[in-house]
């Protein structure tokens, strides 16, 4: 049962370092003009840090999916590696779609308050 708590105990402390991890992260990556390049950056950097998968195959304990992939790819080769690798791509493929979906969205949203902006502007120095 102590191993129970461990495993717990340490999911929390890496969830508590990847959310401080990420919430720098995002400060630093907040650009004006490159809304897709800010997204992209930041949907990677969750994917990879928040992309749990399984650390053995038998059995039902996770581990972050970098790690298990790092581990498997020492200790096994790069075949081992690959079972962890498909999950995380497959994070990072959907994680880069939902950005590209919302710098899509915020582009347009930017446009059409750049044109309502503008037209309020015009009347009102008429």
């Amino acid at each position: 049962m102590d191993s129970i708590g461990n495993y717990w105990f340490f999911w929390t402390l890496y969830l508590g370092a990847a959310a401080v991890f990420t919430g720098i992260f995002w400060k630093l990556t907040r650009f004006e003009r490159a809304i897709w390049t800010s997204y992209s950056l930041r949907a990677v950097a969750i994917a990879v840090t928040f992309t749990p998968w399984y650390s053995n195959p038998q059995g039902s304990e996770m581990a972050p999916a970098l790690m298990v992939a790092a581990l498997d790819a020492i200790t096994g080769g790069s075949a081992a590696a690959f079972r962890s690798f498909v999950p995380l791509f497959l994070a990072i493929f959907i994680a880069l779609l939902l950005a590209g979906l919302m710098s899509f969205i915020k582009k347009k949203k930017d446009k059409i308050m750049f044109n309502s902006n503008d037209i309020e502007g015009s009347s009102k120095a008429e």
